[in-house]
C-alpha cells in the first residue's frame, strides 16, 4: 500500500478486500497473546469471563463485520479510517490488561502501526497513535494495572505469527497493491495520451511530440517531414450514413494510420484531420509513405461506404524554421492545395529563393 491515502480515496474498495485477510490474522494473532499472557498471570481479569468472551466475540466476527460496512458504506473511504481506529483502541484496551508485558505489547503496537501507515501514511499513523493512547489510559484508570515487562517463553512463542507472519502477509498486499496502482497510472497516462476512437495519439500530446522531435532535429541536424491527412468530404459520409458510420471510417482510417513505419508517430489532429510525424526521413522517403497511404485508403474497403480517399500535405523541416508549429503550417498549407487541386492527392510544401508554394505530386 501507498505511503499516503491516495488508494483509500482513489480504490477504497479494492483496498477493503486486500485488508480483509491481515485483518483476521492480526486479531487471530492478538487473540492468541492475549489468551496466553492472561493464561500465565495471576490476575482477576483472568476470572472474568465477560471480558474473555469479549474479546473472543471481537476478535473473531469483527474482520467481518468491518469488511461488510465498508462495501455497504455510501462513504467507504471514510469507513475504512474508522475501521482502522477502532482496530487501534479495541487492541490498545488490552495492553494495560496484559500488565503491558513488553513483547506481547510491542508486537500488537508493531501491527496496529504498519496497518495504519500502510493504508494511510502518517497521518493516519498519528491518528491510530492517539487513539491507541485514549483507549490504554480509559483502561488502566478502570482497572490499574501492575506493570510487568518480562514474559516467560510460552508467552513469547505466541507472538511469534503477529511478530514474523503478519508483516510477510502485510508485505505481500503492499506488494500488490503497489503493482495495481503502478498499471492504473500506465492506463491513465495513455488515455491521456489517446484519442478514444481512433486509437491515436490525441491532438494535444500529438504537438507535444511535434515540438519535442522539431527541437531534436534542431540540434541534431537530422532530417524530418511532418504530412497532415484529410478525409476527403468527410463532412458528405455523416450526412448520407450517419455518424456511427462516420465513426467506424475513424476508426478504420485510425488503425490504417497504425500501420505506417514503427518510427512514424500519427496522432488526431481534429475531426477527420490526422497528423503524422516521420522522423528521421528526407522528402522523397516521406512522399514514398504518403503515395502508399493513400492508395492503401484508397483500395481499402470501409464498412457501409463505397469508397474512401484522402488529401495529403507535406512539409520538410526547413532549417530555416524556428518555430515547430511553423513547420506544421507548411504541411497544413500544402493539404490545403491538395484539396484545392481536386482531392485524392499527395502534395508537398516548397521554398524557393525565400518564396513559399506548394505543388502537386499526384
Amino acid at each position: 500500500m501507498p505511503s499516503d491515502n491516495r488508494l483509500i480515496t482513489n480504490n477504497p474498495l479494492d483496498l477493503a478486500a486486500h485488508i480483509y485477510a491481515p485483518r483476521i490474522l492480526g486479531y487471530l494473532g492478538g487473540l492468541a497473546i492475549v489468551y496466553s499472557v492472561l493464561a500465565h498471570a495471576d490476575t482477576k481479569q483472568v476470572e472474568n469471563p465477560w471480558l474473555l468472551s469479549a474479546l473472543f466475540i471481537v476478535s473473531i466476527a469483527w474482520p467481518h463485520v468491518a469488511r461488510e460496512l465498508t462495501f455497504r458504506s455510501s462513504a467507504p473511504a471514510k469507513t475504512i479510517i474508522q475501521t482502522l481506529l477502532f482496530d487501534s483502541f479495541f487492541c490498545a484496551i488490552w495492553l494495560p490488561i496484559m500488565s503491558f508485558e513488553l513483547i506481547p505489547s510491542l508486537a500488537i503496537t508493531s501491527a496496529l502501526a504498519m496497518s495504519n501507515i500502510s493504508a494511510g501514511g502518517l497521518r493516519l499513523f498519528i491518528k491510530g497513535l492517539g487513539t491507541m493512547l485514549i483507549g490504554i489510559a480509559v483502561t488502566s484508570v478502570l482497572v490499574q494495572p501492575d506493570i510487568q515487562l518480562h514474559s516467560n517463553t510460552a508467552v513469547i512463542f505466541s507472538c511469534i505469527p503477529l511478530l514474523f507472519i503478519y508483516p510477510i502477509l502485510l508485505g505481500s498486499i503492499n506488494y500488490t497493491l503497489s503493482n495495481l496502482l503502478l498499471k492504473q497510472k500506465a492506463k491513465l497516462i495513455t488515455i491521456s495520451q489517446h484519442d478514444s476512437l481512433t486509437g491515436l495519439y490525441n491532438r494535444r500530446y500529438w504537438e507535444q511530440r511535434l515540438v519535442e522531435e522539431f527541437n531534436r532535429c534542431q540540434r541534431s541536424g537530422e532530417k524530418a517531414c511532418v504530412m497532415m491527412v484529410d478525409i476527403d468530404y468527410f463532412k458528405n459520409i455523416n450526412d448520407s450514413y450517419g455518424h456511427l458510420i462516420g465513426d467506424n471510417v475513424l476508426k478504420q482510417f485510425g488503425t490504417l494510420l497504425q500501420q505506417l513505419r514503427a518510427s512514424d508517430i500519427a496522432g488526431r489532429y481534429g475531426g477527420e484531420e490526422f497528423a503524422v510525424l516521420l522522423p528521421n526521413s528526407n522528402l522523397e522517403e516521406s512522399l514514398l509513405v504518403a503515395e502508399r497511404l493513400r492508395q492503401d485508403i484508397e483500395n481499402t474497403q470501409f464498412d457501409s461506404i463505397d469508397k474512401c480517399t484522402v488529401s495529403i500535405g507535406i512539409a520538410s523541416l526547413d532549417k530555416k524554421n524556428n518555430d515547430a508549429y511553423k513547420w506544421l503550417d507548411h504541411a497544413d498549407k500544402a493539404l490545403y492545395q491538395a484539396k484545392k487541386d481536386g482531392r485524392n492527392k499527395v502534395n508537398i510544401w516548397l521554398n524557393t529563393e525565400g518564396r513559399s508554394s506548394s505543388r502537386a505530386t499526384v
